[in-house]
């Protein structure tokens, strides 16, 4: 799924190989949701109503990751 959404350019991931990265993240990718395509906002929605009927609203929010509040930064 993750190789689909990345192929429609939905996710977007950052190699920060080099050591020219000075904020700290060291030397991961960095990933977010393309702010500047239409489909990101269809899947957002589609992902919180099939996450919904699938956890409950409860179940849904503690599924959430806490420390990525906002998906179209970088993270």
């Amino acid at each position: 799924m993750r190789t689909l959404l990345k192929k429609l350019n939905i996710i977007q991931v950052h190699v920060n190989y080099k050591n020219t990265v000075k904020k700290g993240r060291g030397f991961h990718n960095a990933y977010r949701i393309n702010p500047y395509n239409p489909l990101s906002y269809i899947t957002l929605v589609l992902g919180f109503v099939v996450g919904i009927i699938a956890f409950g609203v409860v179940g849904f929010w503690g599924q959430l990751d806490s420390n990525s509040r906002n998906p179209f930064k970088w993270n």
